[in-house]
């Protein structure tokens, strides 16, 4: 389980990742991936990997293409750099939040609250619970992965890649996404080395929107689960805190 708190007007909100059971801690309380539904829980639909399989298992569940692109990316100039929390510096998460902003951009659209994400991910790194990992092809940063983990589970947080690099052709913007899926199949086997026993995919919808998304997660060959996300109000305090914003956003 991880457990990250932040203080808010005099009580705190606190998120809880793959929690069994719910815990005793009063705030404002949200649950993401719980393993059962805890009150009002909403369905939360993901694919999983098993990482107590062996290497050669593991990579047996992937489509025929997509065992092909990670088997190929091996041969060409490609190379991935996984850093742990403790090697994850804040200049390197600038460079992370830069690459992600311009990730945004190249889809037309814009990154909502930088602010936010680097103190959310500067809090999982304080829990020793982030992962860093990038690809470079021809020498430059092509993809970038960012995973939460406790001791048994890894869960994608963030998954972006820049098609247009300098000088780019289509057999670079081929190469970028044999980076992405080697990029993955190195992560599994990172976490697995230490000890994790699934790879979350960090969500499997199937909407218009996110299908073509789901099918390359499900290319590895992961199992779908649902888990549960809700969000629980706690104590007198959190209770007010919870009862003022829902009073402000009425008179908008």
């Amino acid at each position: 389980m991880i457990k990250i708190e932040k203080p808010i007007h005099g009580t705190k909100l606190i998120t809880v990742w793959f929690a069994e059971d719910r815990i005793s801690d009063e705030g404002i309380v949200q649950y993401k991936e719980s393993r059962k539904a805890i009150d009002q829980a909403v369905g939360f639909d993901t694919l999983i990997s098993d990482l107590t399989e062996s290497e050669d298992e593991i990579k047996a569940h992937f489509s025929k293409g997509c065992k092909y692109k990670v088997n190929r990316a091996y041969r060409e100039d490609v190379t991935y750099t996984i850093l742990d929390s403790q090697d994850i510096s804040d200049k390197m998460l600038n460079e992370f939040l830069d690459f992600f902003e311009e990730f945004w951009k190249s889809k037309d659209t814009s990154l909502s609250d930088r602010e936010s994400l680097e103190k959310e991910m500067k809090a999982y790194r304080e829990q020793n619970a982030l992962t860093l990992a990038y690809a470079q092809v021809h020498g430059q940063l092509a993809v970038y992965h960012t995973h939460i983990y406790d001791d048994f589970t890894a869960r994608l947080l963030h998954s972006a890649s820049l098609f247009r690099l300098r000088g780019e052709d289509d057999g670079d913007r081929n190469l970028i996404g044999m980076a992405n899926r080697a990029l993955h199949f190195e992560e599994m086997k990172f976490f697995k080395q230490k000890g994790l026993k699934t790879y979350d995919w960090g969500g499997a919808g199937k909407a218009e929107d996110v299908a073509s998304i789901t099918e390359f997660k499900e290319s590895f060959g992961g199992t779908p689960v649902t888990y549960y996300d809700s969000e629980c109000i706690v104590g007198l305090k959190a209770s007010l805190v919870s009862g003022l914003s829902e009073l402000k956003s009425r008179f908008r």
